[in-house]
């Protein structure tokens, strides 16, 4: 069957998608949205899971786990200060990480049970839904959220994001999956990892000690050690790290583009990065819909606190064990006038947008 359910723990389901060819197979559970597994044939044709997460929904629950394969809301990345203002009146959120509000506060979308419909079984594809109500984690209005993954003969990946609101309020959703294309039992770190990209990517967000957005777009010129595409195409992630000690490797919003509105599902999908691992030949193509993606090298990971799947070979995972492409909207638009439009979802509104991560293994 192209797309199975089994219930892993009492009340916690797990829906497996496959395609036609079983070339790729996704894993998620109701527990967060999360995407457990990823498995893709590498260029010798051995199955590799690709997604760092745990054998067990309860590890999910460690302290320690850093969002692995979540789906996170209602805000994905930072709001400064904890602090925001609709329609003339100030909200204060939960301050999770240095002094500001992190994906979504202390009990996000990530730590929910969401509600599961397959909508389809060719090609594979589960719809998650959950109900946030007026007041939740600080935000106000109920939300309705969901998120629709697809698994189709082309090896993709495709996620695809909804929300309505019966009260305005501000939204941001992601998918917070942590890759390694080795596999982790083969190469424990994503450091030799290549990554190129396109000239879809235009620039990088400036950001300050505390991982914000300042306001400021910096070029590549700018900020040469943020640049994958040109002549710096296919570096590997490890080569410039010693630019970016403060955040433990890269942890930056990059801009795609500037239309900033609550619904980008009729914007081009456009393909922004290409990760290749020289061990597997596995390669991970990235496009989205949306304005912004953080590209995250998991510097933050913390060491010796969790263990990889035993599909990995459970092995340590740590800093560097897998990177995130977290396609979404830039942190902090709430406070940022320029950028607020793609926030700020009004009643009778929709948020949406499309993000695409495709698989396949080179031979060369």
């Amino acid at each position: 069957m192209p797309v199975n359910k089994i219930e892993i723990a009492p009340g916690i389901e797990q829906y497996t998608l496959i395609n036609k060819s079983k070339t790729l197979a996704v894993m998620v559970l109701t527990y967060g949205a999360i995407v457990s597994h990823i498995l893709t044939p590498d260029k010798t044709g051995i199955i590799r899971d690709v997604a760092l997460g745990f054998d067990d929904y309860e590890s999910y629950k460690n302290p320690a786990n850093p969002y692995f394969g979540a789906t996170v809301g209602r805000y994905a990345n930072r709001i400064g200060q904890g602090k925001f203002t609709v329609d003339g009146k100030e909200y204060e959120l939960a301050i999770n990480n240095g002094p500001n509000a992190l994906h979504g506060g202390l009990e996000g979308f990530d730590k929910r049970i969401w509600k599961a419909t397959v909508v389809s079984e060719t090609p594979a594809s589960v719809r998650f839904e959950i109900v946030s109500p007026d007041g939740d984690q600080g935000y106000p209005g109920t939300l309705t959220a969901s998120i629709t993954y697809t698994v189709t003969d082309k090896d993709e990946l495709v996620l695809e994001y909804h929300a309505t609101t019966d009260q305005d309020t501000v939204v941001n959703l992601t998918n917070h999956s942590y890759f390694n294309l080795s596999g982790v039992e083969l190469n424990p770190t994503i450091l030799d990892h290549r990554v190129t990209m396109t000239d879809e990517v235009k620039a990088v967000l400036e950001c300050d000690e505390n991982c914000l957005p300042t306001g400021k777009v910096l070029s590549f010129s700018e900020a040469p050690w943020m640049d994958f595409s040109g002549d710096n195409a296919g570096k590997p992630i490890g080569e410039r790290l010693d630019k970016v000690q403060s955040t433990r490797g890269y942890d930056h919003p990059y801009m795609i583009h500037r239309d900033y509105k609550t619904d980008t599902a009729d914007l081009p999908l456009r393909k922004a990065v290409t990760v290749y691992s020289p061990d597997t030949g596995i390669e991970l193509e990235f496009a989205t819909t949306e304005p912004t993606f953080q590209f995250y090298t998991g510097g933050w990971i913390p060491s010796d606190k969790m263990t990889a799947k035993k599909d990995q070979g459970q092995g340590k995972i740590g800093p560097s064990s897998g990177f995130c492409l977290e396609a979404s909207r830039n942190p902090d638009s709430p406070n940022k006038p320029d950028w607020r439009s793609a926030v700020l979802l009004q009643k009778e509104g929709v948020y949406s947008g499309k993000t695409v991560y495709s698989f396949h293994a080179r031979v060369d």
